[in-house]
């Protein structure tokens, strides 16, 4: 497990220093997803915990293909970042997958 999150992790690093951009059309088809520094998982109106994202996100019947963009709480832990990025890769949405920045706590 722990293998595979830190594969995940290169790769999703790796295509952001390939130059790999989203574009600036309107968010059209882009799923963001925000994690909290307590460990919630947030998108839309709705929220989930991080592990379970994937799952959901499934259960709501949203496209496995799209682009997912994560916004990441600066306070939050990594083992968060990474039980979101196993729940998102059993679940098939890790295609399209990339972190757009890093917030503060609000």
């Amino acid at each position: 497990m722990r293998t595979t999150l830190t594969a995940i992790l290169l790769l999703v690093f790796a295509s952001m220093a390939l130059g790999q951009s989203v574009s600036s059309d309107a968010d059209a088809g882009v799923l963001t997803i925000r994690i909290s520094a307590d460990g919630t998982c947030y998108f839309l109106d709705t929220s989930t915990t991080c592990d379970k994202l994937g799952q959901y996100l499934l259960s709501k019947h949203l496209a496995q293909n799209g682009h997912v963009h994560i916004t990441v709480d600066k306070f939050s832990k990594y083992e968060t970042i990474a039980a979101t990025l196993e729940s998102l890769q059993r679940a098939g949405f890790t295609e399209k997958l990339g972190f757009i920045n890093i917030e503060p706590s609000q």
